[in-house]
């Protein structure tokens, strides 16, 4: 009887470490397990706080501020049969900053962490297309509830950053802009918008660089080297903009209000040393981390005939960093970030 409860408990130990862990909770609250343990709390909390920002700043990375470069009009009269439409390529950057989880030093029961900035690139392309007129109250004064199709896509060459980061990611995006005002030569453009974006896997940091041997559940050890943390995630967002824009002898100035909605299910891990010195790595699958952010942006513009060479800064607000997060960081989430863009749209 003995040897048989000794062989189903060993039985139910190899079918808990096999089997895919369960969603496990949201990023505000997944450290919390680790409340009597400050420096597994701290460490953890570390982690998670790279997901909760690295979010954000990704979803501003691919969507930018304003999803036609250059103008916040819609577009103008229909050619006989073809519709009004402009195609932009355009170069987005964002100046971002994480906690560094490739390294964390620990002394007693604290934990600091460095920050980690690099400029962050995507290469995408945009298309508007008209789907109708809206109508005219007199003479130069219309686009009343005109309404173009937008399209996005979009690459994050995360190679190029280093080896840090996993393979290169895409995008693809669609959505909609609704005129208020058609730009004319007495008034301005002026439009909402609204786009969803979907990004593929990213990845920064490596946990274990050699095979782990699983313990129990969520824990496992590491026969070799690797960083502190690592972090993996993929995210929707969907950004609402309005903008006013106005030309004057080919130069333009563009100036819009964005707010973003991101939504994730984040897988995350790290290194917790335990009690009788062996260190174990800790993950996490399938953690939400939902945030939004405020943003504005300005564009600069000049046009010749059919084309256009826009530029483009814009901030997007912080926010207050996750319980239990550090306070000895170097990184501080309450900043914001800092993005611009550069683009040729080309315009009929």
């Amino acid at each position: 009887m003995r040897v048989n409860s000794m062989r189903a408990a060993i039985a139910a130990a190899l079918v808990v470490s096999a089997a895919p862990l369960a969603a496990q909770g949201d990023i505000e609250t997944v450290c919390n397990e680790f409340s009597g343990n400050s420096q597994a709390q701290s460490r953890c909390a570390a982690v998670a706080q790279a997901v909760d920002a690295a979010q954000p700043q990704l979803g501003i990375l691919l969507a930018g501020g304003n999803p036609t470069l250059g103008t916040a009009s819609t577009g103008g009269v229909r050619l006989g049969l073809i519709p009004r439409f402009s195609v932009t390529a355009r170069v987005n950057v964002v100046g971002a900053r994480l906690p560094d989880i490739r390294e964390v030093q620990s002394s007693g029961g604290s934990v600091d962490v460095d920050e980690f900035r690099v400029p962050a690139p995507a290469v995408g392309a945009n298309v508007s297309l008209g789907l109708t007129n809206g109508f005219s109250v007199a003479p130069m004064i219309g686009g009343f509830g005109a309404i173009d199709l937008l399209g996005s896509v979009t690459v994050l060459p995360l190679s190029l950053a280093g080896d840090d980061f996993g393979d290169n990611a895409y995008s693809w995006g669609a959505g909609a802009r609704v005129g208020l005002m058609r730009e004319s030569f007495i008034t301005p453009g002026v439009s909402v918008s609204v786009m969803y974006r979907n990004l593929g896997e990213i990845q920064f940091g490596n946990v274990c660089e050699s095979g782990e041997v699983p313990v129990s559940g969520n824990r496992s050890t590491c026969t070799g080297g690797g960083d502190f943390g690592e972090i993996d995630f993929g995210l929707t967002n969907l950004s609402g903009r309005a903008a006013i824009s106005k030309r004057l002898l080919g130069l333009g100035l563009t100036a819009g209000v964005g707010y973003d909605k991101f939504n994730t299910d984040a897988n995350f891990a790290f290194r917790s040393p335990v009690v009788a010195g062996t260190e174990q790595i800790i993950r996490f699958e399938d953690v939400e981390v939902d945030n939004d952010r405020w943003s504005a942006f300005l564009d600069g513009s000049f046009t010749l005939l059919f084309g256009s060479i826009v530029g483009e800064i814009g901030w997007m607000q912080g926010a207050d960093p996750i319980g239990s997060f550090p306070s000895t960081s170097d990184f501080d989430p309450k900043e914001g970030t800092w993005y611009g863009s550069a683009g040729v749209r080309l315009s009929l």
